[in-house]
């Protein structure tokens, strides 16, 4: 009986073992297979990927192509290990591109087929709340030590730069730096210091200011608007901590008897824009959408916004939720009244816009030296203004900058109501579809 136990026992794992072994080579057959499989389907979409590409590459070396009726290109590979075709099309409706490729690839007897279509459009409007600060004409006006920036940063000239600035978002310039980062000329060191990205991008295309502010005066004309052909003073109340319940109280005169009052979230009868025809003066505490403008013609160099005090959101977004915003539009200049104790700071919550002038500090280079200009919102301004001098990189009258830009902004639907943007004049990418595969394995 042992001897016989013993053949068994033998014979048993023997079987076992060839049974053990034949999986595993089967195992091993499958992995084959499908690592073959997968390399053949990544072959294939990579092939539509270039051709897409190609595509694209010819749509911005000639935007005419594809405007007229449907183009087409169509390549056959055979070069070792480039094989298959492509046909890459482009097709044009209204404002909008379409270029599309169509890949096949050959393998063992099979064809793997995929689609690549790219959805481009041209003149798209961008609203400037997506810049924390932009400047068209830099105006030899220096960033210094203290300055910070939280916020994406763009200028259409040369940023001018003594001493070691923060930036800590995303800066480019459509010209360059004075002096270059990292150098010194005529005196002035640039020590600039730049995070997320931690490099500046020079040599980008320009934003341009719009023309007019044609479509903000149209909503302020409109049934739901509110328009002053006269000076003006708005003074913001938020009213009870409870949201929703904001009033703007509209003057002639500093002191004198409100000749309006809105309630800003009455939105049946109100569309969130008032506007003044000459200087819009504008201080107090803001409950709900709103945007305030200084506006007659794109001519006038006579509409300016003239900060008197504080402007805070009732809800501080830094700290919790808020539906508050803000923004403060001039034909010509955003202006900060020299009506400040010395030393001490002033707070504006809101996107500036500044069509022909300026963002400056009235007096900036005669008043105190005051504390901190802290601008929790969007900056934008033809030509930049001054807030402050220095001697070296120190502050020697006006305010040292702290701009911190509202992330809220990046969402299009949390921006003031028509407040002003951009055209983009090159087609952009608005859709990207790819094709794919879910791999049976076996």
């Amino acid at each position: 009986m042992g001897g016989k136990a013993a053949l068994i026992f033998v014979l048993g794992f023997s079987f076992l073992m060839g049974y053990t072994i034949m999986n595993l080579n089967t195992a091993g057959t499958r992995a084959v297979g499908n690592m073959a499989t997968y390399t053949t389907m990544t072959a294939s979409h990579n092939l539509a990927l270039a051709g897409a590409n190609l595509g694209l590459a010819k749509l911005y070396r000639d935007t005419s192509w594809g405007s007229s009726g449907t183009a087409t290109i169509n390549q056959t590979l055979n070069t070792g290990s480039l094989i298959g075709s492509i046909s890459v099309s482009a097709s044009r409706t209204g404002d909008t591109k379409t270029v599309r490729c169509y890949s096949a690839y050959p393998d063992n007897g099979k064809t793997y087929r995929d689609t690549i279509e790219v959805t481009l459009g041209k003149n798209i409007n961008n609203s400037f709340t997506l810049f924390a600060w932009m400047t068209n004409v830099e105006n030899g006006v220096f960033w210094i030590t203290g300055d910070t920036v939280w916020g994406r940063v763009h200028s259409n000239d040369n940023l001018t730069v003594s001493g070691s600035p923060a930036y800590f978002a995303k800066v480019t310039t459509s010209k360059g730096f004075i002096p270059p980062v990292g150098k010194t000329k005529n005196g002035y060191t640039n020590n600039a210091k730049f995070y997320n990205p931690p490099q500046p991008e020079t040599g980008v295309a320009r934003i341009d200011i719009p023309s007019d502010l044609s479509d903000l005066a149209a909503a302020a004309a409109a049934a739901k608007g509110k328009k002053y052909n006269y000076d003006i003073w708005v003074t913001l109340d938020g009213k009870t901590a409870a949201s929703g319940d904001g009033m703007a109280y509209i003057r002639k005169t500093q002191n004198g008897s409100p000749v309006d009052s809105i309630r800003l979230n009455d939105t049946a009868s109100f569309n969130g824009v008032i506007m003044g025809t000459g200087v819009v003066n504008v201080q107090g505490t803001v409950d709900g959408k709103l945007t305030i403008a200084s506006y007659n013609t794109p001519t006038a160099t006579t509409n300016n916004l003239v900060v008197q005090g504080n402007i805070v959101y009732e809800q501080n977004p830094r700290i919790g939720a808020s539906d508050d915003q803000l923004g403060l539009v001039a034909n010509n200049n955003v202006i900060v009244a020299d009506n400040l104790a010395a030393g001490a700071n002033l707070s504006i919550d809101g996107s500036i816009f500044t069509r022909l002038g300026s963002f400056t500090a009235e007096n900036y280079n005669t008043r105190s030296k005051d504390g901190q200009l802290r601008v929790y919102g969007s900056i934008v301004q033809n030509i930049r203004g001054a807030v402050g001098t220095f001697s070296g990189s120190t502050i020697s009258t006006g305010f040292l900058k702290a701009y911190r830009y509202d992330n809220r902004l990046l969402d299009p639907t949390k921006r003031p109501p028509f407040y002003p943007g951009w055209l983009q004049k090159n087609y952009a990418i608005l859709n990207w579809y790819e094709s794919y595969k879910i791999m049976d394995f076996q």
